[in-house]
């Protein structure tokens, strides 16, 4: 190497962040779980091998999860065989959330997701204050979940949302903050094939968001947002 030349260092990785939101399982239909999994497993290799040709090779990869029982630990699970790190809000403090789920295998299951995560974060006091109401606490980790989230996938029956911090009305406060999201539905009243629902107006040409939307574009159907997805 010539003296005094200098070599730029290589740039650092992307770090790409994916959010999920879903149904428990007692909204996802027993003989569709497997088709469930197995289409949020082919949209994690989607996605990381979309996000790494926009990034030329540089990315790595979070996946956000409230690990509630059903959608979010699919993913978490699914993330975690990956290599993906994983972050989780949660409504409550740790011990508390526990209480949500009754049968010990699923309380293990919640503890090893929560040994597995690289940042366990319960949402601040002030933001379930700022929501208020019964439901506060959940409103406000759907917020959380797709706070840095660049994409979101949504395991969604295609009802409108039931009350604060649903399925539907995280998604539609993702379209709304200019993220991506990719619908897998649920229900046999629903088309099953994935679907990438995008932000109107799209993200700006040349952004990371945007390429990576025509990335996907290539891969699913695009899908106008649905009426039914919308905040509560």
């Amino acid at each position: 190497m010539a003296r005094g030349v200098r070599v730029r260092p290589a740039p650092a990785p992307r770090v790409v962040t994916v959010a999920v939101t879903g149904h428990r399982l007692n909204q996802l239909p027993e003989g569709e779980r497997p088709r469930i999994r197995d289409q949020i497993a082919a949209s994690l290799d989607r996605i990381e091998a979309a996000a790494l040709a926009v990034c030329q090779g540089r990315a790595r990869f979070t996946l956000v999860s409230a690990i509630a029982e059903g959608a979010d630990r699919y993913a978490a699970d699914l993330a975690l065989s990956r290599g993906w790190r994983l972050v989780t809000p949660l409504p409550f403090d740790a011990a508390r959330y526990e209480q949500d789920f009754e049968d010990a295998e699923s309380k293990a299951h919640y503890q090893r997701l929560l040994w597995a995560s690289h940042r366990v974060a319960p949402v601040r006091a002030d933001a379930v204050a700022a929501i208020g109401g019964r439901a506060a606490e959940y409103a406000a980790v759907g917020r959380a979940v797709i706070e840095r989230a660049d994409l979101l996938l949504c395991v969604w029956n295609g009802l409108p949302p039931k009350g604060p911090g649903g399925t539907s009305e995280v998604a539609a406060l993702m379209l709304e903050r200019g993220g991506l999201v990719l619908w897998i539905a649920v229900g046999a009243g629903v088309a099953a094939p994935v679907r990438l629902v995008g932000p109107a107006p799209l993200p700006r040409a040349g952004s990371f968001r945007r390429n990576l939307h025509e990335a996907l574009a290539q891969h699913y159907d695009r899908a106008a947002r649905p009426p039914e997805m919308r905040v509560a």
